[in-house]
């Protein structure tokens, strides 16, 4: 009651910590379960907090010994120097592993790892032995009857930096190990209890792999992540049981699964071995996109053994391309990939199909067929590194030459076509390409080249700054063709009214494809290209968003996919809105229409408690374009004006009506989907992040409880000099951090700063190691954040995020 009446809060914030121990020990099981729930909004010190959640672990009712438990959690990052405390916390969490109600038993698994760690921390000397302990009663949860109990126990594994190689061996196997007989490595234990222990680790991951619900499954996968590395034999086990799951029913599942073993390839524990290529390459004929992507970038990292398992990983990229032939620039660049890491077994299958692919020879097959192009990326590939005389005849690289515009395409991440035009003509030595009377792209090639190529020195000499003049032309037409997408994106919107959503996302990705031609290579008009890119990104988000408006009564609104496509679609449009310098008026007109078509299609969710917060966004959008209008002198459209009519309504309405469907779908029929155009002066704010020298071998080093400095190297594109930038920092997706980043004392001009700079991170927490994620963020200045504990002293305003967000390993100093 308190929190919805506004005079009641102020009330609220003044319990001591007298009146919250009173008010704890009371009679009323709700009120004590709603403090331990919300302490951390109470100013009580940590001690007396800890005392009071681990007394309530004891208490009768279920719920109270949850919140008594997540309230354990999320002490897990103070700093406390009492071993006693942290081991009594720890022991209690391991007795309530056996608790009879699920959700405790959940809580309890968090506890476990966020104090067994900081136990483990606290004892250098018995880190070994307290790892492999909370190892066994974790892996005694993972065959819990319920779902989520087992999820969070193999999450809870995931976090383990340490664990004996008898244990993890046993944790493969279903079949208690020999290795465990007249051992006492955990704990001082009788025989029995330590056949019993291993008892319990026995076939946790197979267990795990086998489960019938695939968020178990997906989770048993990702807790093998940080564990692949400790034991050469336990990575070859853990690689059977992820084969298996590339052909699980379950797309999350296979996902995870690539994942695995792409960290697997990065730490060089992935092994492959003959018999694994055939689950392993099915992966490349999935349905889904996303997998076949993600295992064509294991293969671009993978060190095939020999030259069999080469050709088989060959052959399945050329059988993948002919049922996904949209997947042709990823797929040649993979072989690129693979010809830089196995050029001894490129030059050996280059020798021997030479003749098939050479058109002089009369090859067996056609030039300009797939499997050639495979053959020639595949044979360019080995010469790109410095110091490899291979024998790859130079004709290879004339023929390349010919096919330019598609190669070109496909290695645009790797080089661009300049380079890559004058380093097959560096190797093509003295072959002429008019000489090769080849059609299609070799006729273009061959008009484009002139008809004597022999002088490669200085053809290369003369084509490339004609290269380079054509591309500026190209730059000056870039304009005009993102005018002519916006033209054509315009026409989506009946279709989106309509519920034709295969269509429409066919549209915009045509749109996307061609604009992304246009973004290679182009750098007057980035900030365009820019703008156009991410508008494409809102507006299909709009259109899933209303398809599944459409679908009512069998979608449960407010949750799921509905709440997650909502979301990015505020954020993206935020972003449009603070991150490109230069919008017209028309331009922040469009903008905001779309805004308060958001907060319409979020007020449709049905969830009474957002209507209030969703009508105030949809008044101050409203009031904004009101004074847009005012300024130019202009009337406002009709969809607007119904919406500035509905909310002055609200005297006579209440909120929850105004927010029927009938109500709300009224509204959006007045919705149109304007013409967008596009200025050409747009400037695009980003910003470049690198933490270099800084990964899971070489982290940083600090002391707990002290600030550690995180060394970052930051270059700010276009940021103007009154915007306010601010450092984000979390740790376990929980808690931020936020510094302010005063840039302006660094020097520069607005539109490129490039600076080194020392973020403090203050909330080091008594871990062993622990990774931090930092990002830079701008604030919006149209829009207020709602002040809430966590942004105290930080950023007054909601931020848009102008870099990616980077990775920053943090390892604890080790007493000597």
């Amino acid at each position: 009651m308190a929190e919805q009446d506004l005079e009641l809060i102020s009330t609220l914030n003044e319990i001591d910590e007298q009146s919250f121990l009173s008010l704890c020990f009371g009679p009323s099981v709700s009120i004590r379960t709603w403090l331990l729930n919300n302490a951390e909004r109470f100013q009580l010190r940590p001690s007396l907090l800890f005392t009071v959640f681990l007394g309530f672990t004891k208490d009768p009712y279920p719920y109270v010994r949850k919140a008594a438990l997540d309230g354990l959690s999320s002490l897990g990052n103070t700093v406390f120097e009492d071993g006693g405390m942290i081991e009594g916390c720890y022991c209690r969490a391991i007795e309530l592993l056996n608790d009879m109600e699920d959700y405790v038993r959940s809580a309890a698994i968090r506890v476990v790892i966020t104090w067994g760690l900081m136990l483990a921390a606290h004892n250098p000397e018995r880190k070994q032995q307290l790892f492999d302990e909370i190892f066994v009663n974790l892996c005694s949860m993972t065959r819990d009857m319920n779902m989520k109990v087992r999820v969070n126990a193999f999450d809870a594994i995931r976090r383990l930096e340490i664990v004996s190689e008898d244990l993890l061996l046993q944790s493969v196997s279903k079949r208690v190990l020999s290795i465990f007989k007249g051992k006492k490595s955990l704990v001082q234990c009788s025989t029995e209890q330590l056949e019993l222990l291993a008892l319990n680790v026995a076939g946790a991951f197979v267990h795990g792999i086998e489960d019938e619900f695939y968020q178990v499954r997906r989770s048993a996968c990702d807790a093998m992540f940080n564990l692949i590395i400790l034991s050469t034999k336990f990575a070859g086990e853990a690689l059977s049981l992820l084969m298996d799951m590339l052909n699980d029913d379950s797309v999350p599942v296979r996902l995870q699964a690539l994942e695995t073993l792409h960290h697997m390839a990065k730490s060089n524990c992935l092994k492959l071995q003959e018999a694994h290529m055939h689950m392993f390459l099915n992966a490349l004929k999935d349905n889904d996109g996303h997998v076949r992507s993600a295992l064509r970038k294991l293969l671009k990292l993978v060190k095939l053994p020999d030259l069999v398992t080469f050709q088989l990983s060959f052959n399945g990229l050329l059988e993948s391309l002919e049922s996904y032939p949209q997947d042709e620039s990823d797929v040649l660049s993979v072989l690129f990939h693979m010809g830089q890491n196995h050029v001894n077994m490129v030059d050996s299958i280059i020798k021997d199909v030479f003749e098939q692919i050479d058109p002089t020879s009369e090859g067996k097959l056609e030039f300009d067929s797939v499997k050639v192009l495979a053959y020639i990326v595949l044979a360019i590939s080995a010469l790109a590194l410095d110091n490899h005389t291979l024998r790859i005849p130079p004709r290879v690289f004339s023929y390349a030459a010919t096919l330019l515009g598609r190669i070109s395409h496909a290695l645009g991440d790797i080089m661009d076509q300049s380079t890559i035009f004058a380093y097959l003509l560096h190797n093509s030595k003295h072959i002429g390409l008019s000489d090769l009377g080849f059609n299609s792209e070799g006729a273009s090639c061959s008009a484009t080249c002139g008809s004597s190529v022999n002088d490669i020195p200085a053809i290369a000499s003369l084509k490339i700054p004609a290269m380079v003049h054509e591309q500026g032309q190209k730059d000056d037409d870039a304009i005009e063709s993102i005018k002519t997408i916006l033209l054509k994106v315009q026409d989506i919107w009946p279709l989106i009214q309509s519920g034709v959503l295969h269509e429409v996302l066919r549209t915009l990705r045509f749109c996307k494809e061609a604009l992304g031609v246009l973004t290679y290579g182009t750098n007057k008009y980035n900030g365009a290209l820019a703008f156009t890119s991410q508008y494409l990104k809102i507006l299909k988000l709009v259109a899933k968003v209303w398809n599944l408006m459409s679908l009512k009564h069998s979608y449960p609104h407010g949750t799921g996919e509905w709440g997650l496509l909502l979301g990015k679609l505020e954020r993206g449009l935020k972003e449009l809105r603070s991150r490109f310098i230069g919008l017209t008026k028309e331009e922040e007109q469009h903008i905001l229409e779309l805004m308060l078509v958001t907060c319409i299609l979020g007020l449709s969710s049905g969830e009474v408690c957002c209507h209030l917060t969703s009508l105030r966004k949809l008044s101050t959008i409203a009031s904004n374009i009101e004074n847009l209008l005012k300024e130019e002198f202009k009337e406002p459209s009709t969809f607007v004006c119904e919406v500035q009519r509905s909310l002055s309504n609200l005297g006579t309405i209440t909120p929850k009506a105004l927010c029927t469907s009938l109500d709300l779908r009224q509204m959006l029929k007045y919705f149109t989907l304007g013409h967008l155009e596009i200025s050409e002066e747009l400037k695009h704010i980003k910003a470049e992040l690198v933490i270099s020298d800084n990964n899971y071998e070489k982290p940083l080093y600090f002391v707990p409880g002290l600030p550690v400095g995180i060394p970052c190297q930051i270059i700010l594109h276009n940021v103007p000099s009154e915007r306010k930038l601010w450092f984000r920092i979390t740790m376990d997706n929980m808690t931020s951090q936020f510094i302010f980043l005063d840039f302006l004392s660094l020097g520069g001009c607005d539109e490129v700063r490039e600076f080194m700079y020392i973020v403090p991170f203050y909330r080091t927490p008594k871990a062993s190691s622990f990774i931090a994620k930092i990002c830079i963020g701008l604030e919006c200045w149209f829009e207020n954040a709602e002040v809430n504990d966590e942004r105290r002293g930080g950023p007054k305003c909601d931020l848009a995020y102008i870099c990616k967000e980077k990775e920053v390993y943090l390892s604890m100093i080790q007493k000597g």
